[in-house]
């Protein structure tokens, strides 16, 4: 084979080269940049679904259209029970006895201030010395149909003087029908006292305290706010 022949085929198998080596590149290009695209246009896609569902975030927590908060359910203090009976107590206003108010039961008549009180545990006693929240008491008519009956209700707690044995009282939730809670106000002249008489007998106070007999039994009603 002569050299010119041999020199025009390398020429042309490196022409061929040139050639599949530029095309491949070239095609290859194109895919990748079709890909590009298609990935371009896929973010862009989701970019925007994120941003609507922002967008209803910020409009629905904008002032304007702010669900209405739920207001607070209010508890009303409570209150005593009722009943569609209530003790006749016109005599006791009659002789001056304060009813429906607060009030200072006190020991009469005995020079010092023994107030009826209720203490630590809601022990009750006739150991208070000065007004406030544990000596403000209320004689209200006890839900029954006997005359001069009443409930003794501190207004602090809304319970009930309870007597729980002839010496000892306490504070209990009121009860419609509860012996132990209704006491019978015995005149104990005109000059306003009485005397308290509950399921276990009249209150006899000593120093204070109560005892089963003995002491005294006067008591008086004074007015809290005078």
């Amino acid at each position: 084979m002569s050299d010119d022949r041999i020199e025009e085929g390398l020429h042309a198998y490196a022409e061929h080269v040139q050639r599949t080596a530029t095309v491949a590149p070239a095609r290859t290009i194109r895919e990748r940049a079709a890909r590009r695209r298609t990935r371009r246009a896929a973010v862009a896609a989701f970019a925007a679904v994120l941003l609507a569902g922002f967008g209803i975030g910020l409009t629905l927590g904008r002032p304007g259209n702010e669900t209405p908060a739920v207001p607070p359910v209010s508890i009303s203090p409570r209150v005593l029970p009722s009943s569609s009976v209530s003790s006749d107590v016109t005599r006791l206003e009659e002789l001056g006895i304060d009813l429906n108010v607060g009030v200072l039961i006190d020991v009469a008549d005995d020079g010092v201030d023994r107030f009826l009180e209720a203490g630590q545990g809601g022990v009750v006693d006739f150991t208070g010395t000065a007004k406030g929240d544990s000596t403000k008491m209320a004689l209200r008519p006890a839900p029954t149909r006997a005359r001069n009956e009443v409930w003794i209700a501190p207004p602090a707690w809304n319970e009930c003087v309870t007597a729980t044995s002839r010496t000892a009282l306490t504070l209990q939730p009121c009860r419609v029908g509860d012996e132990a809670q209704t006491w019978r106000v015995v005149p104990a002249g005109d000059s306003g006292q009485f005397e308290l008489e509950g399921r276990y007998g009249i209150l006899h106070v000593d120093n204070g305290l109560l005892t089963g007999e003995g002491g005294r039994t006067g008591l008086q009603t004074i007015p809290f706010e005078r």
